[in-house]
């Protein structure tokens, strides 16, 4: 598993790449990266993998997992926005799009603090449209708030009503469920080894790991 990338070469490295931007992308950026941990989840990418980072944003976690050792990174962001602050390095390719924007197989898929924002009747569909993009054994991680912390979930709500305001995000939704719900799901959507590691302690939000294998019959 991946990935060796320390903290205080992450810091730098997101520093450095997002160097050239305008003062309130890299404020964004380094704001995001400092409440996230994308370092805890960049430990669950197998090594060498082949990712698809769906929902990239401004392509952060891309950026981290191309330096922590995988081959190769797609990442795929709707918002045109960001997808021209999203410096693109070897190893890395940006599509404009959603999820059916590229096809797979790929070894590894990504969603960070994406699944939220959809309704929830559309989250099955995305999951099986995540599955045929996986080869069999293939990992998705989804990474989102854990709604049963309900202090940690206030917080975020308010903070996602400003981002909402000022126009950083696409979506309108706010859509949470238990991680049993969301076991059940991915079960339907042809996943197994469903896993839930809670990935918050020392932040402010009630960040949590749902993880799962794309099984090898469809």
């Amino acid at each position: 598993m991946a990935s060796s990338l320390g903290y205080f070469q992450a810091l730098s490295l997101v520093r450095r790449t997002y160097s050239a931007a305008p003062p309130a992308t890299r404020f964004h950026v380094l704001g995001r990266f400092l409440t996230c941990p994308f370092l805890r989840v960049l430990k669950h990418l197998p090594q060498g993998a082949r990712v698809l980072d769906l929902g990239a944003g401004h392509g952060i976690f891309a950026h981290l997992a191309v330096e922590g050792g995988t081959r190769v990174v797609v990442a795929v962001e709707p918002d045109l926005r960001k997808i021209f602050l999203t410096f693109a390095r070897p190893g890395m390719h940006v599509v404009g799009g959603y999820d059916t924007a590229v096809g797979g197989p790929f070894d590894a898929s990504t969603l960070f603090d994406v699944l939220y924002r959809f309704p929830v009747g559309e989250w099955d569909a995305l999951f099986r449209s995540i599955r045929e993009r996986l080869a069999p054994g293939g990992v998705f991680l989804i990474k989102e708030l854990d709604p049963e912390h309900r202090a940690k979930q206030l917080w975020n709500r308010t903070q996602e009503r400003i981002s909402d305001r000022i126009g950083l995000t696409l979506g309108e939704a706010f859509s949470y469920e238990t991680r049993g719900q969301i076991r059940a799901r991915l079960m339907s959507a042809g996943f197994e080894g469903f896993e839930a590691v809670e990935i918050g302690a020392g932040y402010p939000h009630a960040h949590i790991l749902y993880k799962a294998t794309a099984s090898s019959s469809r």
